[in-house]
């Protein structure tokens, strides 16, 4: 476990890129998951007020779909985001990986650390992301993520049956299960991006922390909670909305 640092360095400059240009078809309906409702107001307006609460940030980028752009905009507005921060736009990209590197090429370069966050994620918990910056500060990487509880099963290859066959059971021991915010030297990630986009321009990364491992960075591991919900599917909002009621979050 990684313990709270104990000095009085002052706090690292950041920005944060939010990932708001996916596709929601999990979600299903025609609104994208960062627009619709969490008690009456937008998710990505729980998201971007949760993040303005970060020490040290200068700067939100949000990365949308053109179309989406305007809601977007109103968003931010109604977040009533603290004048120090700035908000900027960039527009999404074919895959994930695209997206935030359109966001980091947006990021203000006197930032010292980047936050890489899904839109989607409105409750991201305070203490575990203070120390994934402080790791990151000091190691290059940080990501929030879980011990993975369950037990996991590995699905045959295909065959004509009518649903899935599993023949293994993985190990879980050692097994995270990620999450974002992703905090990383803002020249450390937006490098690694490049080279990976230049090197390798059809390879696929589902995370951000995957770019750093693909080159040999190491990434730190900060345990995180279960509150942290990505919004994914309709029964997800009524998760989040339960959360609320109960004060787990804010």
């Amino acid at each position: 476990m990684i313990q709270p640092r104990r000095d009085h360095a002052p706090v690292p400059t950041s920005a944060a890129v939010i990932v708001a240009a996916g596709n929601s078809t999990r979600m299903g309906g025609k609104v994208r998951k960062p627009y619709l409702k969490l008690r009456g107001e937008p998710i990505l307006v729980w998201t971007l007020r949760a993040l303005a609460r970060v020490p040290g940030l200068k700067q939100l980028v949000i990365v949308t779909r053109p179309e989406d752009r305007r809601r977007a905009q109103q968003a931010a507005r109604q977040a009533k985001l603290p004048k120090r921060i700035a908000v900027a736009y960039a527009d999404g990209g074919a895959r994930r990986q695209d997206s935030v590197l359109h966001g980091l090429r947006a990021a203000d370069g006197g930032a010292e650390l980047v936050l890489i966050h899904d839109a989607a994620r409105p409750f991201p918990p305070a203490e575990p992301l203070r120390l994934a910056l402080e790791a990151a500060a000091r190691e290059g990487a940080a990501i929030l993520a879980q011990p993975v509880r369950d037990t996991l099963k590995k699905e045959a290859a295909a065959k004509a049956q009518a649903h899935p066959v599993s023949t293994q059971t993985v190990p879980r021991a050692g097994l995270w299960q990620a999450q974002t915010p992703q905090v990383f030297r803002r020249r450390l990630i937006l490098d690694l991006s490049e080279r990976l986009a230049k090197r390798a321009p059809k390879a696929e990364v589902t995370d951000d922390a995957a770019v750093c491992e693909r080159f040999g960075q190491p990434v730190v591991l900060i345990e995180s909670s279960s509150t942290n919900l990505k919004i994914t599917r309709p029964e997800d909002v009524a998760i989040a909305e339960a959360f609320l009621k109960l004060g787990l979050v804010r």
